[in-house]
């Protein structure tokens, strides 16, 4: 009881203030003359100007929440925008499949790329389809574009494919325009190179070259890129550079065909060769 009065007497300044106060707000509304009137219009009016002008103050806390709530559903809009970007792409590349088909390309098997290398003189990728999906190696891999490379190998879920950006891989073409034959194979660096192209040879920038149908590992007719430049390797043959009709930097997805080489025709040249 005593820390009571103790206190009491501590703040007994701002009690006497706080009952004067309300005494004077009794007397003031209570009283009718007309200059208190007067004062009385004067201080509801401050009153309702003050209390209008922090109304029109927003709340910050409602508008922290506010904010959370817009943040909260432009992320769930953003990852609905970009599942949706990623279902357009997949049937467009669907509707590529489709459009191999209808050329009379069959035995196609889908498969998409889970790890790729282009900045090496021996480029592969990786794809996620492999020998229980019956690939083999020397199948051939494409996209609509046109070529991809060949398998070298395979396990039971994943395979490997050498690509055209690989030095070791070579390839019979055609140019389509004029029939002339040639050997396609990567400089290691930068450019896809036709050599065994005689120097006299009907072939222009803007050439495409196609797979020959003297290939041993790849079937006739498939797209290979197209001529950006020619010039004389020396006085006997040109120096073709092509473009790939295939862009490996966006590549994602591609199709191997169930495509095996004619091994009796592999085996027969080869021992006639040797002989």
């Amino acid at each position: 009881m005593k820390k009571i009065w103790l206190f009491i007497f501590e703040i007994k300044e701002y009690i006497l203030l706080t009952t004067f106060i309300i005494i004077s707000l009794i007397l003031i509304f209570s009283n009718d003359n007309s200059q208190i009137r007067f004062l009385r219009g004067i201080a509801i009016g401050s009153f309702g100007t003050l209390q209008s002008g922090f109304s029109a103050i927003p709340n910050v806390f409602e508008i922290q929440k506010e904010n959370k709530f817009l943040r909260e559903n432009n992320i769930k809009l953003s990852n609905e925008v970009a599942t949706l970007k990623e279902t357009k792409l997949e049937n467009i590349r669907l509707m590529k499949l489709l459009n191999l088909k209808t050329k009379g390309i069959s035995g196609i098997i889908s498969g998409k790329i889970v790890n790729k290398s282009l900045t090496q003189s021996r480029n592969t990728i990786t794809l996620n389809i492999g020998e229980s999906d019956s690939i083999k190696t020397n199948m051939p891999v494409i996209t609509d574009d046109g070529l991809v490379g060949r398998i070298v190998a395979t396990s039971e879920h994943y395979s490997i494919v050498q690509i055209l950006l690989n030095k070791d891989l070579k390839i019979t073409v055609k140019c389509q325009r004029s029939r002339v034959d040639g050997i396609l194979n990567f400089d290691g660096f930068l450019n896809l190179i036709i050599s065994n192209v005689s120097k006299s040879a009907d072939v222009n920038p803007g050439d495409v070259f196609i797979s020959s149908e003297y290939s041993n590992h790849f079937p006739p007719g498939i797209p290979i890129g197209t001529v950006i430049e020619t010039g004389n390797l020396d006085n006997l043959f040109k120096k073709i550079i092509i473009k790939p009709a295939v862009n490996f930097e966006t590549l994602e997805e591609v199709f191997v065909l169930n495509y095996i080489p004619d091994k009796e025709k592999i085996d027969f040249e080869k021992n006639i060769f040797i002989k």
